[in-house]
């Protein structure tokens, strides 16, 4: 893996790490994220299959980033601003956890 790269999936790890971010931090992590979408291409397998597992952590932590989302941003308003791709699913975390409690919710 290249340097660039490595540094963006240590970034995203060490967030993850710290489950206490705040809105901001949360709105980088997903900045990062996409940045590290862009270089994906460049990974090999391992690096790909330690990028899943950073995403399933981001999956499990929707709800929380989302919280802290708010504090300081509208999400949709986010996306909508930058032009997110919908392939970028890491913007969409509102909408996959309210996808979520739907179907625990029955």
């Amino acid at each position: 893996m290249d340097k660039k790269s490595k540094d963006l999936m240590d970034f995203i790890s060490g967030a993850i790490d710290h489950l206490d971010v705040s809105g901001f931090e949360a709105l980088e992590i997903l900045d990062v994220r996409s940045r590290l979408a862009s270089r994906e291409p460049l990974l090999d397998e391992p690096d790909r299959a330690r990028l899943e597992g950073l995403d399933r952590q981001l999956l499990q932590m929707a709800d929380s980033l989302i919280e802290c989302i708010s504090e300081v941003a509208n999400l949709a308003e986010m996306r909508r601003r930058a032009h997110v791709l919908p392939s970028h699913w890491w913007w969409y975390l509102d909408g996959i956890a309210s996808d979520k409690r739907k179907v625990a919710t029955g």
